[in-house]
């Protein structure tokens, strides 16, 4: 199998992960955005990132339906959608759009270890809200490295993703090859928009700790707190 053959199925792969788990499952150029995340250290070309947010930016679930392969499109959208969003090793990460609620925005205590899976989301509506992003070197591959960290890239912050759709499907296969992201800051209970604006870069949301959000086995979820499951 080719070179290109061993990259276009690794990342259908992971994208095919993506999209048929639901959030409760386990599962070249100068260098200067960098991370410490894992055992791969990012070095991500700084080129990709920039401070100046695009105005009126549609949400990714109202681009999605409509746009092609080939298709230039910029659209915001929050870093998660499952347990670990960023790939360890290679420049690939998932999103979701600003509509789906991660589990921190639920409820009225923090109760949520891992809210960007966003587990108590239909996982229909995951599928529907999100997008596969690929950071890729000058042969068309993704770069060798976790993106977690570089830009400022992490779990639950708004991002406004230029690019091209890379590969789509009905099935909710969304891949888009980034050329430009800025990255912003993170909502929190009662503004779940906050984050989304240029000036709201360093916007951080509740951190999320509390037993009963079971992610172990998918099943039970405690979040208002009552000792039974809620779903």
């Amino acid at each position: 199998m080719s070179r290109m053959s061993r990259n276009t199925h690794l990342l259908l792969g992971l994208s095919a992960l993506f999209i048929t788990l639901n959030g409760c499952d386990q599962g070249g150029g100068d260098t200067t955005a960098s991370n410490d995340v894992g055992p791969t250290r990012a070095m991500i070309p700084a080129a990709f990132f920039t401070t100046d947010r695009p105005a009126e930016v549609a949400d990714l679930i109202q681009i999605k339906p409509t746009a092609s392969v080939g298709d230039s499109v910029t659209f915001l959208a929050r870093v998660g959608g499952r347990v670990e969003p960023f790939v360890d090793g290679i420049a690939i990460f998932t999103v979701a759009d600003p509509s789906l609620l991660s589990c921190e925005l639920m409820g009225d205590e923090d109760h949520c270890p891992l809210p960007w899976d966003y587990c108590c989301e239909d996982p229909n509506g995951i599928t529907a809200g999100s997008a596969t992003i690929r950071l890729a070197g000058s042969a068309g591959d993704p770069i060798a490295a976790n993106a977690e960290g570089a830009g400022g890239l992490e779990p639950l912050k708004f991002v406004v993703v230029e690019g091209v759709v890379n590969e789509r499907n009905d099935e909710g296969l969304f891949v888009i090859d980034a050329t430009r992201i800025w990255v912003g800051g993170k909502p929190m209970r009662g503004e779940p928009r906050r984050g989304s604006l240029k000036g709201e870069e360093n916007a951080g949301a509740v951190d999320g700790n509390a037993g009963g959000h079971d992610h172990a086995d998918g099943v039970s979820h405690d979040h208002d707190g009552d000792g039974t499951p809620d779903h």
